[in-house]
């Protein structure tokens, strides 16, 4: 059954680990937001910088999953080996060029771009005019320009153009510079560059504006200002290189000039003429430089104007948005490690680095480049600080349990939990006390288990549901059957308990109603259950029932045989005894009584009589055979003074009552009760002297019935009192009182079963006072 005094300790115990418990997680939010409020605004500003080269390196490989095809109008005219062995070395003549011109002029391809900077007269004048006439000839030949540094005012940036004659027959000029990267790698391009006033265009998009004027209407990237030299470059765009360097379809310059390519072939083509012989003309190191070497320039060209052509120009996010792209993996990281803990923090944060580099890779697809580093590094350094924070606190709230753990009192004789005797970090620390925890935990079940097991009641444990956990050795035994049944109703039902219906209903709550139940099993044997709820430490609900069969066999063989002694003396003892008083009366009826013998044996007869009643109301008093109902405490006064009144009145006692104006109504067996009473003012009668008085004084004191009897009698010693309710105790000097002692015992029994107190106090010669206390009965309850 549970103990009504360990409910407030248990209340407490609950209240002090809600408590920490929510301490806890203020504690692991407060860490979550200072977390948070550190990572986010770290992340953006990384964002907005340039200085992660990790970037560079997701772009190449992301970049190998993203390849275009190539174009099949690009056509490469390379100045190879074989060229230089057959026209000669270089620079060649411009008579060369303008053959080769002429030669594609008839072969009529939509444009020209002449990768060869043409920035310094040639040999001749006539030559530069020859050259100059085949430009105008052809008409969409794009001649190229390159940025220059010299020591100007500020040390200003200009460029190289084409000379005058040939400048003015190109279609178009455009600059042929690109962007390298920190680590030494081409992998953008500046679509616009030059002085402010008047910005040159990359060569590859002004032979895009040749072949798709109106395709080219919007340069892709961002214009920005210029710098304080007045030189501008913006509208940058990542090249989207193949993945070898000989992709595009190429031709020999020489072959071309002796016309071994035929017309078909070149017609409407894109053609891009420049050097691809090693040690001659621009080389740059280019993401596929690992599988291709160093990249000629005008490959470069191809891959600008095969990404221009396709529509796949990719452009750096750059402000806001790819700010906001940064964060996002981290909020969501964080918000989602707040919610599911640290159990699966490692796989979460692998998954939101998957799902950025996925994110990453769809945009690189769509045309847009985001540097994903800032973001990856905000979700690892998510990971390390949130998990170190959280594993701070968890070790906390570890080491507060522990603590909480080792000051309960100790089952086992086993020594307390001193951090003095623990050495190395923390975590080692917690272990080490978890592993002490975890033992005497293991220790302590064990006893409790084999405790369980040996108790002299049969005694199960079961779930909330009714499912058997535990049987013990004494309740197996009730049904003969080690495995135990599984369920607490079949094993009631197989032992005959008469209310296993009540747990049918699958409330959890009927099982309170077992308790104090009753019955007799087949074999004979009367049982009766017991049912204890066992609470959980923390919430206080019920976790299951502790169901213990007290064996009564014993008890009730024992009532029955005491129930048969009564029986025996209520009827087969007290008739003989009826009897020879009957004949007794009779023969000193007709002897006129002075018959001093048949005198003697009534005597003795009406005292073995009395004897008998006195022993036969002991027994019923200590017997459960009490029938209580609501009456009045004063009524039940009032009769036992009526049946003490002849006593009294022979003795010349005066017996003086005092009712209180309020009545008291208790709840009692009105006939054993008013016995009890009877017997306390027959032994203030009888051990009074002639012509004193006997009170009796009813009183309400803090929900009591109180009853004082009070005597003028001869009074009993200090020492007598405290033996003066046991059995065959007579204490009076008086020989000629009879009595053997059974009285106070028989008051005493009734009114402890009746839940009141009874108290003695004497003075020697002055007389005695017995105070008899009964509970009220609530109105609810009357």
């Amino acid at each position: 059954m549970t103990d009504n005094k360990s409910e407030p300790g248990t209340k407490v115990e609950r209240r002090n680990s809600f408590s920490m418990s929510r301490q806890l997680f203020n504690r692991i939010v407060r860490e979550w937001i200072i977390v948070t409020l550190i990572l986010i605004p770290l992340t953006a500003v990384l964002s907005l910088t340039n200085a992660l080269g990790f970037d560079s390196l997701i772009y190449d490989r992301l970049l190998s999953l993203t390849r275009l095809g190539n174009d099949p109008r690009i056509l490469i005219v390379k100045i190879d080996n074989r060229s230089l062995s057959e026209i000669g070395r270089w620079p060649w003549s411009r008579e060369v060029h303008a053959a080769l011109l002429d030669r594609l002029s008839d072969a009529k391809p939509a444009a020209i771009l002449f990768d060869v900077v043409f920035t310094e007269p040639g040999l001749s004048p006539a030559v530069d005019r020859r050259f100059a006439d085949a430009l105008c000839k052809s008409g969409v030949v794009v001649l190229p320009s390159i940025r220059k540094q010299i020591a100007l005012e500020g040390g200003a940036t200009s460029e190289f153009l084409p000379v005058e004659p040939l400048r003015q027959c190109a279609w178009g000029i455009g600059h042929i510079n690109v962007q390298a990267d920190s680590d030494g790698v081409v992998r953008s391009v500046h679509l616009r560059e030059g002085m402010v006033n008047k910005p040159r265009l990359q060569m590859a998009w002004v032979g895009y504006s040749l072949v798709d004027p109106a395709g080219a209407g919007q340069l892709p990237g961002q214009a920005l200002a210029a710098n304080a030299q007045g030189w501008v470059d913006d509208h940058v765009i990542r090249i989207p290189y193949l993945g070898r360097a000989d992709t595009f379809a190429s031709v020999s310059y020489s072959s071309l000039l002796r016309g071994e390519v035929p017309d078909s072939l070149l017609r409407n083509r894109i053609i891009l003429i420049g050097a691809t012989a090693p040690g001659l003309g621009d080389r740059y190191v280019t993401p596929i430089s690992a599988s291709a070497g160093v990249t000629p320039g005008i490959e470069i060209q191809a891959n600008i104007l095969n990404g221009l052509l396709q529509g796949r120009s990719v452009v750096e996010l750059s402000g806001w948005r790819a700010m906001l792209l940064a964060v996002a993996p981290v909020m969501l990281l964080l918000a989602i490690m707040l919610i599911s803990g640290l159990r699966y923090a490692l796989l979460l944060s692998m998954s939101v680095v998957m799902l950025t580099l996925l994110a990453c890779l769809m945009l690189l697809q769509a045309g847009w480049w985001w540097p994903p580093s800032a973001s990856l590094l905000g979700v690892l350094l998510a990971y390390l600080l949130w998990n170190w924070r959280r594993l701070s606190a968890a070790l906390g709230y570890f080491g507060w349990e522990l603590a909480r753990l080792d000051q309960e009192p100790q089952v086992l004789p086993e020594r307390a939990f001193k951090k003095g005797h623990m050495t190395g970090d923390i975590i080692q620390q917690r272990i080490v006390a978890l592993e002490r925890a975890v033992d005497q935990v293991r220790n302590t079940r064990r006893f409790m288990t084999d405790g369980l097991e040996h108790l002299p009641v049969a005694s199960l444990m079961c779930r909330r549901d009714g499912d058997i956990l535990f049987a013990n050795r004494r309740a197996r035994a009730l049904v003969k059957d080690h495995s135990v049944r599984r369920s607490l109703a079949s094993y009631l039902q197989h032992l005959g308990h008469p209310d296993v219906s009540i747990l049918d209903t699958n409330d959890p709550e009927q099982f309170k109603r077992l308790g104090e139940v009753e019955f007799r099993t087949s074999h004979g044997l009367s049982l009766r259950t017991e049912v204890a709820s066992m609470m959980t430490a923390e919430h206080g609900t019920t976790a299951g029932w502790l169901i213990s069969l007290v064996d009564l066999t014993s008890e009730r063989e024992a009532e029955e045989q005491r129930a048969s002694m009564l029986r025996f003396l209520s009827h087969d003892l007290r008739a003989p005894h009826s009897a020879i008083l009957s004949l007794l009366s009779m023969h000193q009826a007709e002897n006129d009584g002075h018959d001093q013998v048949f005198a003697s044996i009534d005597k003795q007869v009406r005292r073995a009589l009395r004897l008998t009643d006195d022993f036969l109301q002991l027994t019923k008093a200590e017997s459960s055979e009490y029938r209580f109902e609501a009456v009045l405490f004063d009524s039940i006064v009032q009769d036992a003074v009526d049946e003490v009144w002849t006593l009294a009145r022979n003795k010349m006692i005066r017996l003086k009552t005092c009712w209180p104006d309020e009545e008291a109504v208790v709840s009692a067996d009105p006939g054993l009760l008013c016995r009890a009473l009877f017997n306390l003012l027959e032994n203030a009668i009888k051990y009074s002297p002639a012509n004193t008085c006997v009170s009796v004084t009813l009183s309400i004191e803090q929900g009591m019935a109180v009853c004082v009897i009070a005597d003028q009698g001869e009074g009993i010693s200090a020492e007598n009192i405290a033996q003066l309710f046991r059995n065959y105790q007579r204490f009076s000097l008086d020989t000629s009182v009879g009595g053997i002692g059974l009285g106070l015992a028989m008051v005493k029994a009734v009114v402890e079963r009746h839940g009141g107190t009874i108290e003695c106090q004497s003075v020697v010669g002055e007389g005695s006072v017995f105070s008899l206390k009964l509970p009220l009965l609530d109105e609810s309850q009357a």
